[in-house]
């Protein structure tokens, strides 16, 4: 019985000892897990960055062009746009920053960017709702309409 014991032993020990030297042994350059992973292809880097920076100009252009059809609804309807377009007219001087971090790879820079971006935009929607609001003569306290998300009038009840 004793050499029974003695055969599992020994056998539950190469075990042990197999999994902690076999992972070890199959890593790059036999290094363990210190062994730093192959870069990747810098031409894979570039091309990836190529497509992204295409792309997020694209996506900037189409914000622009839709924004500016939303004035021809609303001159279409009478509505001052006059703030509103201010504040399109700082956003499209932005392409130009945009473009440049993009163009550099600078993530700082990139992020400042994106931040004062998000900021013109969400001011650019606050002075459409303001501009609708004001054309029907509707303060934001004790309005008889409301502005849905979408941006429609809707009457209160």
């Amino acid at each position: 019985m004793n050499q029974k014991i003695i055969v599992k032993s020994a056998f539950i020990a190469l075990c042990i000892i197999g999994m902690l030297v076999f992972p070890a042994a199959a890593a790059p350059g036999g290094q363990g897990t210190s062994a730093k992973v192959s870069a990747v292809d810098q031409g894979l880097k570039d091309d990836l960055w190529a497509n992204h920076q295409q792309y997020r100009m694209q996506i900037f252009d189409m914000n622009v062009q839709r924004a500016t059809s939303v004035f021809g609804i609303l001159n279409k309807y009478g509505i001052d746009t006059t703030s509103c377009q201010a504040t399109l007219t700082t956003i499209s001087g932005k392409r130009s920053e945009l473009d440049a971090a993009l163009t550099a790879r600078d993530q700082e820079k990139l992020k400042t960017v994106n931040a004062g971006l998000r900021t013109l935009w969400q001011q650019f929607r606050t002075n459409v709702k303001d501009a609708i609001k004001g054309h029907y003569g509707k303060g934001a306290a004790g309005s008889s309409t409301a502005l849905t998300s979408s941006g429609l009038a809707l009457p209160s009840v």
